[in-house]
C-alpha cells in the first residue's frame, strides 16, 4: 500500500467514516511503516485480535500510550469497524495483530491526556485489572525495584492521588491509597475511573514485619487467589520451583515461618497433602478447619491427569527418575522446528505453546498429557533446574500475561524447543538467556 491515494479512495473513506459512526478521532490515513500510539482509551487500553473484527480471539491488551508500528490497513470488518494490523515490541516480546482504528493515533499529543491536563493530579479512583487473580503490588517507590508494601487483589478499588508518573525504571506509575496505605502501583494494571474510590482492608499484606499472624502448628486456608490457587515453592521466593498448587479454600498446616525474601514478602513453610514447601503468607487465613484430606473432592485433580504427590517420608519435592523416553520426546519435537505458531493450535498446521507440548508428548508416550497449561505444570514429577534432562517440560511466567504463561520442551545444553510466537513459530531458545532466564517457573518430567 503506498502513501499516495486517489481522491476516490479518500472520499470513500470519509463517507464510510460518517456513515458507520467511527469517531473523528480515529486516524484513517495511516499507512504501513507509520508509527502510532494507543490513545483515547482513558487509560483502559485496547485488545489486539487475531483477525480484523470483534469476533477475533484476543491475543493481548495494549495499554494507553504504547507506540506501535502499522503493518497493514485500514481494513473494514463486516460490522463496519475499521482495523489496523499492528506490530509492537513489548517487554514480553513482539506482539502482532489487529487493533481497532478508533484508538490508534499518529499524533502523540493526544496520548495520556491525564498527565497533560491537571499535572497528573486527580482525586478519583481506579480498579486493579488484568492480573489474572495474582493481584497488584503496592510499592514504596515508582519502580519495580522498590519495596512491596502490600498486594492489592484483582478488582480492588484504590484511590488515585497522581497518575501517569514516569518511574525510574521507565514505566508508568500511579500514586494510590489502599487500605489506609499510600504507595505506587503500575498503570499497566489499573483502570482509571474503575472502582468507587473506597479502599477495603488489604486482602494480601506482603511487607515486613506485617504477616498473616500464623504460628507453627496453625492451620490456614488458602484465600484471595481469585480461584487460581496458591503455588507451593521449593524455597521462600518467587523464582523458586513450584512443587504443587493448593486450590482456593483448601487447608494447609504451618510448618515454619514467616521468612522474608529480598523484596520484603513474607513466606510460610506449609504441609499440604504431604508436600512441604513455601507459600506466600498473604494468601493464607487462619482457620480451625481440619487440614485438607486427599479424599475430599475439592482437591481431586482432573481424572485424566492426576497430580503426583511425593511419598510421606520425603515431604520435599520428589526426585524425578530419568525418563527413558526423554530423547524420543526431543526427537519428535525437533521435527516441527520452523512450523507456524497459531493461537489455540494443537496440530502441525499450527501450534501454541501448550498445544505443542500436548501434541508431541502424547505422540511419543501414553501419559495422556492435558491440553491445559495449568494442568501440565503440575503433571508428572517435579524436576529441580539443576537436574533437567532432555524431554522435560520447562515452564515460564510473566511472558504475554502475568503468572504462568508458557511452556517448552528441554532438549539439553540449556535449550528448549517451543512454539514461541507468531513472529518466530516453533524454534529453539536458551532457557537461561536474559529474557527466558528471568521468567523461569518450574519443570516437570512426564515421560
Amino acid at each position: 500500500m503506498r502513501r499516495s491515494r486517489s481522491l476516490l479512495a479518500i472520499v470513500a473513506a470519509i463517507t464510510m467514516t460518517l456513515a458507520l459512526g467511527i469517531p473523528v478521532a480515529a486516524d484513517l490515513n495511516l499507512v504501513p511503516g507509520d508509527s502510532a500510539q494507543i490513545a483515547y482509551t482513558n487509560g483502559d487500553g485496547i485488545n489486539v485480535r487475531d483477525v480484523a473484527g470483534y469476533s477475533g480471539a484476543i491475543i493481548t491488551t495494549l495499554h494507553e500510550g504504547i507506540e506501535v508500528s502499522v503493518v497493514d490497513g485500514p481494513v473494514w470488518a463486516d460490522d463496519g469497524s475499521g482495523w489496523y494490523y499492528i506490530s509492537v515490541d513489548t517487554s514480553d516480546g513482539w506482539v502482532e495483530g489487529w487493533a481497532i482504528a478508533d484508538y490508534i493515533s499518529g499524533d502523540p499529543s493526544v496520548v495520556r491526556y491525564e498527565a497533560v491536563a491537571g499535572a497528573a493530579v486527580s482525586s478519583g479512583s481506579a480498579a486493579v485489572v488484568g492480573t489474572d487473580g495474582y493481584g497488584l503490588r503496592l510499592r514504596d517507590g515508582a519502580t519495580t525495584a522498590a519495596g512491596v508494601i502490600a498486594v492489592m487483589p484483582e478488582g480492588a478499588s484504590v484511590g488515585v492521588i497522581q497518575s501517569w508518573l514516569t518511574g525510574s525504571d521507565g514505566g508508568s506509575w500511579a500514586q494510590v491509597t489502599y487500605g489506609g496505605m499510600t504507595g505506587y502501583a503500575s498503570m499497566d494494571y489499573l483502570s482509571i475511573g474503575g472502582g468507587n474510590g473506597d479502599s477495603v482492608e488489604p486482602a494480601v499484606v506482603a511487607s515486613h514485619p506485617v504477616t498473616s499472624g500464623l504460628s507453627v502448628g496453625d492451620r490456614a486456608a488458602v484465600s484471595g487467589t481469585g480461584g487460581g490457587g496458591l503455588n507451593v515453592r521449593s524455597e521462600a521466593y518467587y523464582g523458586a520451583g513450584v512443587l504443587t498448587v493448593v486450590p482456593e479454600g483448601n487447608v494447609v498446616v504451618i510448618v515454619d515461618g514467616p521468612a522474608w525474601d529480598g523484596e520484603g514478602n513474607g513466606w510460610y513453610q506449609v504441609d499440604y497433602l504431604s508436600t512441604v514447601g513455601w507459600v506466600h503468607g498473604g494468601y493464607l487465613a487462619w482457620t480451625d478447619a481440619a487440614p485438607t484430606s486427599p479424599t475430599l473432592e475439592s482437591v481431586t485433580p482432573p481424572a485424566q491427569q492426576p497430580v503426583e504427590q511425593p511419598p510421606a517420608e520425603q515431604p520435599a519435592a520428589p526426585i524425578a527418575p530419568v525418563s527413558g523416553v526423554g530423547d524420543a520426546i526431543v526427537s519428535e519435537a525437533l521435527n516441527y522446528v520452523g512450523l507456524a505458531y497459531v493461537w489455540g493450535g494443537t496440530t502441525p498446521a499450527g501450534f501454541d505453546c501448550s498445544g505443542f507440548t500436548y501434541y508431541v508428548v502424547n505422540r511419543v508416550t501414553d501419559a495422556g498429557l492435558s491440553r491445559s497449561l495449568e494442568v501440565q505444570s503440575v503433571s508428572g514429577a517435579y524436576v529441580d533446574p539443576e537436574n533437567l534432562q532432555p524431554g522435560d517440560l520447562v515452564f515460564q511466567q510473566n511472558t504475554y500475561k502475568w503468572g504462568l504463561s508458557h511452556v517448552g520442551i528441554y532438549i539439553g545444553g540449556g535449550k528448549m524447543v517451543n512454539a514461541q510466537s507468531e513472529n518466530v513459530g516453533v524454534a529453539i531458545a536458551s532457557i537461561w538467556d536474559s529474557y527466558w532466564g528471568s521468567r523461569y517457573y518450574t519443570a516437570r518430567r512426564v515421560g
